[in-house]
């Protein structure tokens, strides 16, 4: 399964959200709730891949899972449009 976001076009998201990557301060809640950063708790759960990159004026995350949909929801992860971020999901995903 593949699952996408991107930035939602507001100022300064795209360099909000690359920073986060880059510093990978987004484990925060992954460490907090399971102890372990976001890309441990992530593979140990099925992720096989991840892409981030600018596309034009928005930065894209694709994540590829070995997991379906449904299994990927029951994980319980804390919906992005909660989380406060700037990033909207999208069917336009990256090629690895």
């Amino acid at each position: 399964m593949m699952i996408s976001w991107k930035t939602d076009g507001s100022e300064g998201a795209a360099a909000l959200i690359s920073g986060r990557l880059n510093l990978e301060s987004s484990s925060q809640y992954y460490e907090d709730k399971y102890g372990k950063t976001y890309v441990q708790w992530a593979e140990e759960n099925g992720r096989i891949n991840f892409k981030a990159e600018m596309v034009g004026d928005d930065f894209v995350i694709t994540e590829e899972w070995n997991i379906d949909r449904e299994d990927y929801d029951a994980l319980d992860i804390e919906p992005v449009a909660t989380a406060g971020l700037p990033l909207v999901e999208t069917n336009e995903h990256l090629s690895f």
